[in-house]
């Protein structure tokens, strides 16, 4: 047989008519499969040969922006500093505790100094935080609406007069309209209550108006140490922007929060940062902090802290040299492996920006070893 697909025909040791017949349709029927294949396989290699391939540099230009995008990125008017851009949708998402809506509630003041009208949807808070945004949003001179409560009419009335205005005739190009969290108006795990909702705030855009949506992250992060959206790939294919809050809290309850844009944005973004003090003032920095950095750098810190004592207390009772310094970890239950990493670590000239360095090694002349002392501030 010609082809490696032939199918088994079994021996026949007293073949009658009919099996012979059988065994004559089969072998031609190989071999009119064989002389396709054959035709086929032809064609394939003259296609191959007569194929013009590209120059090894034009099929990159399918991911090169054109000058059309990259001059709406440059004139995209931004009408809260590198956080909202006039007439698209954004979604900001960031873990829960992480201060958006303190930020939020601060950084639409902007907006209405600006000339626009805002309209703040609270729906992610209780009734004993309604009292203290209410007075901060008359305090910023915007709306604050909280159509959950009982009373209020519910969310899902409130969508269909959203719907409405979404339909009617009109310019919201001075329109505001901040979703306090997204989740509230949509199942984030159902793509097709997500795509409704995200049509109908896509509408309001068409429209000419500003929308924000606040929404979660999820608890752990990619493989790169990014956060992650929580929810369907929709919103962030649907949205304009997708910018994310790094947020950590100091031991004295100081938060510190800052941007960082996705890859999914139509303007450029320069990170911000923002302080959130105990009594909830906001405070906008001047520079930006980098949050994930300093939080990564703090929860090494905590791992590394049996280490670093181990490590002192050996410096502080003589062990200077690392031969003695090590001897002094094993016993203490510090594997090498851990020493080498703590050591080098927390060394001054070997530490990055983020981490403050706790002892320093100098070499010795007279038999080059590493001899390690204390900063100040641990001696």
């Amino acid at each position: 047989m010609t082809l490696s697909t032939r199918m088994d025909v079994p021996m026949i040791h007293e073949a009658n008519e009919e099996d012979q017949e059988l065994h004559s349709l089969v072998t031609q029927a190989e071999e009119v499969i064989a002389d396709h294949t054959r035709e086929v396989r032809a064609l394939e290699k003259a296609n191959y040969k007569a194929f013009k391939w590209p120059d090894p540099e034009d099929w990159m230009g399918r991911y090169e922006l054109s000058d059309e995008e990259i001059a709406e990125m440059q004139d995209a008017k931004f009408i809260i500093s590198v956080l909202v851009i006039s007439g698209q949708l954004t979604v900001i998402a960031a873990k829960p505790g992480s201060g958006k809506t303190s930020v939020m509630m601060r950084e639409v003041g902007s907006a209405v100094k600006a000339g626009y009208r805002v309209v703040y949807v609270n729906m992610d808070c209780g009734a004993a935080d309604v009292k203290y945004w209410h007075r901060l949003a008359k305090e910023g001179g915007f709306r604050m609406i909280t159509p959950h409560f009982s009373g209020a009419g519910g969310v899902d009335d409130w969508l269909v007069g959203l719907a409405l205005m979404a339909n009617r005739d009109g310019d919201l190009s001075e329109l505001l309209i901040v979703i306090d969290t997204l989740k509230k108006i949509g199942d984030l795990m159902n793509k097709t209550r997500m795509k409704y909702t995200m049509n109908l705030l896509r509408a309001l855009t068409a429209k000419g108006a500003t929308v924000v949506c606040l929404a979660h992250c999820n608890k752990h992060r990619d493989a790169a140490g990014k956060l992650v959206f929580e929810g369907v790939g929709d919103v962030e294919s649907d949205c304009d922007n997708l910018v994310y809050l790094e947020s950590e809290k100091d031991k004295d309850g100081i938060r510190t929060v800052s941007t960082e844009p996705s890859d999914k944005v139509r303007g450029i973004f320069t990170p911000r940062s923002w302080r959130i003090h105990p009594d909830r003032t906001v405070e906008a920095l001047e520079s930006f902090v980098d949050v994930k950095a300093t939080a990564a750098a703090t929860n090494q810190r905590e791992k590394d802290e049996t280490a670093i004592d181990v490590i002192t207390e050996g410096i502080k009772e003589g062990h200077h040299k690392r031969v003695a310094l090590l001897a002094y970890c094993l016993d203490s239950k510090i594997s090498k492996r851990e020493f080498d990493a703590v050591i080098k670590r927390y060394c001054q000239g070997h530490t990055d920006a983020k981490t403050t360095p706790l002892w320093r090694n100098e070499k010795q002349f007279r038999d080059n070893a590493n001899y390690y002392t204390l900063l100040e501030s641990r001696a």
